[in-house]
């Protein structure tokens, strides 16, 4: 099962990593999608006063998308808390919650 916090390697219409961002609870559902938030090189960043630094990569928060389960291909990191807690407060910013 994939869970939140697990950055992916992702396939389908492009290869990419995404940090999972959706619900244990949710990603055990039988819905074929899961949210992530897209993950980059630190090298191609682009201006983002969201973007939260990991180790050598950098979560977008501002770059979501839905990608099916099955195109998830490999677990590469595990977010730690404060890195989550991060993403969260991004995430929160951005609808205005």
């Amino acid at each position: 099962m994939l869970r939140r916090g697990e950055v992916w390697r992702i396939s389908g219409a492009r290869e990419r990593y995404g940090l999972v961002i959706s619900s244990d609870v949710y990603n055990a559902t039988d819905v074929p999608i899961v949210i992530v938030a897209e993950v980059v090189e630190e090298s191609l960043l682009r201006d983002s006063p969201l973007a939260v630094r990991t180790g050598g990569f950098v979560v977008m928060p501002d770059r979501l998308s839905a990608p099916m389960k099955k195109w998830f291909t490999e677990c590469v990191d595990v977010a730690d808390a404060e890195t989550m807690q991060r993403v969260g407060r991004a995430l929160r910013i951005l609808q205005e919650l």
